[in-house]
């Protein structure tokens, strides 16, 4: 993360740029040019004007060496470099530039004063320096004015010495304009620096970007194959459980269809009521089964509405609680009902889905209840008391935290080796949700494994025809 900051930076990136051009792609050619000038002088300048260059050449490639290995050190390694350095490291450069110019230029500046054709010589080689500074000074934009004095002064003093009198003078000026013109170029040359600069670390942003959508929509689809993989084996489990469902009822109309069956042709119908009452309970659980299914594919396929009338929610709530407290007392388990004084006797809803709902949710606490109690509380909710909230509170087995964001899934069951040994499809608190919100309200649940849980189902206290109920709260309270 810090080499990528770094390489956003665009000090750093200059840096990068300048090294990579001027030490780099250039390097080869500036050395030869250097050593062929001092070679040419060697040859054709009489004296000793030669010592000067090789002088100046080799502690020009000492220094310049020295500060390469420095500075490649520095913006090669930038898990160690500190980005506030940037600056002074970045001026540093810039002197070091000045210094290296000096030296490879103080041999031009002597040559103005060497005999034949020494000015010719550094004339030829300080042109060819001042193509080297608008290519390669773009570090900061008023570099070339500490780079280019030296350069341009050889020029000058070179140029006057060509010719005498007043054409001397103008060689000197026309040498003075090839420095003018150096900074308009460099000026260029620096613009088109920054220009590549900023459109580098634009591609690296929008790579950047690019890899972010890329990893978030690979992390989508991943959760989304998890999702599907997790409804295959949910749905794998659920025709598992339905089989075994469906089977236990027929096998009894089955069953107590034969011993019928036996009773009439041996003329003893004496048990034969209590085999067809048999019979007749275990044929409404197969319808039940069945009509769980139903409902279900019906929600998907969008086609449950809500028939509000008229009726008295408490009513309703102690029919539900009445139907289920064989269930419970099978299991030893108490039935509770509390009713807010405050709820008002009329609700219109729909009476049938709300019914159909609290059934659903008590059985399905009665189920996995034993040796404790279910409270149902009815009461108003919302801050102008717009829902009517039941709370369904047990002290069963509970459901563990990790399963509590998928129990409203269609055929999911929290712990299949336990809802294996009791009735039921895993479709009852699916149902129960759907048509919560349908009926203008939600479907809410906290729970403790060991300690038991609440259910909270809420429904609009006057049903808006057109569906537009109020935003049901996202905590309610609980008994739990």
């Amino acid at each position: 993360m810090h080499a990528y900051t770094l390489r956003m930076n665009h000090d750093y990136m200059t840096l990068v740029y300048c090294r990579d051009k001027a030490w780099g792609q250039h390097a080869l050619t500036r050395i030869g040019s250097i050593f062929v000038s001092t070679t040419a002088v060697g040859i054709s300048v009489p004296g000793y004007w030669w010592v000067l260059c090789i002088a100046a050449m080799t502690i020009g490639w000492a220094l310049e060496g020295t500060f390469y290995r420095w500075l490649s050190d520095k913006i090669d390694n930038p898990e160690r470099l500190d980005p506030k350095e940037l600056p002074r490291i970045k001026q540093m450069t810039i002197r070091a530039i000045i210094c290296l110019v000096a030296i490879y230029g103080s041999p031009f500046l002597a040559l103005a004063f060497a005999p034949h054709p020494g000015p010719s010589l550094g004339l030829i080689f300080g042109c060819g320096s001042l193509l080297v500074i608008c290519g390669q000074h773009v570090l900061d934009r008023r570099m070339v004015y500490w780079t280019l004095p030296v350069i341009t002064l050889a020029l000058v003093l070179c140029a006057i010495r060509l010719a005498d009198g007043w054409v001397g003078y103008l060689l000197g000026f026309l040498a003075f304009l090839l420095g003018v013109n150096t900074v308009a170029l460099t000026g260029a040359s620096v613009k088109s620096s920054e220009e590549l600069i900023e459109a580098q670390a634009k591609a690296l942003r929008l790579a950047d970007v690019l890899d972010e959508r890329v990893v978030q929509r690979t992390r989508e689809l991943e959760e989304a194959v998890k999702v599907a993989e997790e409804a295959n084996r949910a749905k794998s489990r659920f025709l598992a459980t339905m089989s075994h469902e469906l089977r236990t009822p027929l096998t009894a109309v089955i069953g107590y269809a034969e011993m019928v069956g036996e009773d009439v042709r041996s003329g003893d119908l004496g048990s034969t009521e209590a085999d067809l009452e048999k019979i007749r309970n275990a044929a409404h659980h197969l319808l039940g089964l069945i009509n769980e299914v139903l409902d279900i594919s019906k929600m998907e396929a969008n086609e449950q509405v809500c028939r509000p009338t008229h009726f008295d929610a408490r009513a309703v709530a102690q029919e539900a609680l009445d139907a289920i407290i064989p269930l419970a007392a099978a299991r030893q388990t108490q039935c509770e009902l509390e009713i807010d004084e405050s709820l008002e006797t009329l609700v219109y809803n729909d009476e049938g889905k709300l019914r159909q709902c609290l059934l659903n949710l008590l059985s399905n606490a009665a189920k996995f209840t034993t040796d404790g109690t279910i409270k149902l509380t009815c009461r108003l909710s919302g801050p102008q008391r717009e829902w009517i909230a039941f709370d369904v509170a047990d002290s069963g087995v509970g459901i563990a935290e990790e399963d509590l964001p998928r129990i409203f899934l269609p055929f999911f069951q929290s712990d299949t080796s336990l809802t294996r040994s009791v009735e039921g499809t895993g479709l009852g608190l699916a149902i129960s949700q759907k048509l919560s919100v349908l009926m203008g309200g939600d479907l809410l649940v906290t729970s403790r494994v060991g300690v038991g849980s609440t259910l909270t189902m809420m429904i609009a206290r006057q049903f808006v025809e057109n569906g537009e109920q109020a935003k049901v709260p996202l905590a309610v309270p609980t008994t739990n």
